[in-house]
């Protein structure tokens, strides 16, 4: 959903090998969220199982998409980071990450048996049992509602607000995009 004047994610470096790239229109706490990694990973098992074919591609989009006052990025990370153990992402869900101020968490997983993963937080800074909690509240809701398929509707960037259909909305130079769920 980047548009043709899309110039580039700007990113905030954690490590050698570890970005996690923002939202042009965010404005992260850059020096502190870049110190993040400095501290102890904090892993927290959330009991959510999800089986290997039930579709679960979604969780990174309504993660981007949920209200909230934390931020959203895609966490990269390169083999010296993961090998370093300051990151490792589940595949499965791309690098997704929330942040707050100087803390960051993802998603990652281990496998539940021959058919299923266990969804697992991992949470790097300052303020980890904070936001553990929040993005552990969230993936226990999602869980319990199991929300459809979203839907997103585009328009010009022109569009009055009380035009959009309702959703979050992703602001481009070019157009207004709303994704509901």
């Amino acid at each position: 959903m980047r548009g043709a004047s899309e110039t580039g994610e700007p990113h905030v470096r954690l490590a050698d090998e570890g970005i996690l790239k923002v939202d042009a229109e965010d404005l992260p706490d850059e020096p502190a969220l870049a110190q993040a990694v400095t501290h102890p990973a904090i892993a927290q098992w959330t009991g959510i199982e999800i089986r290997h074919d039930e579709p679960a591609v979604h969780l990174d989009l309504w993660l981007a998409t949920i209200p909230g006052d934390r931020g959203f990025g895609r966490l990269a990370v390169g083999s010296s980071a993961r090998a370093l153990g300051l990151a490792d992402h589940a595949l499965r869900w791309a690098g997704a990450g929330l942040y707050d101020g100087g803390t960051f968490a993802y998603p990652t997983a281990r496998p539940a048996g021959d058919d299923a993963n266990e969804l697992d937080l991992i949470v790097h800074g300052l303020d980890s049992g904070k936001l553990i909690f929040q993005v552990n509240d969230l993936l226990q809701h999602r869980s319990q509602e199991r929300p459809a398929q979203p839907f997103a509707t585009a328009c010009p960037a022109s569009t009055p607000d009380d035009r959009l259909a309702a959703g979050a909305r992703v602001i481009r130079p070019e157009a207004r995009l709303t994704v509901g769920w």
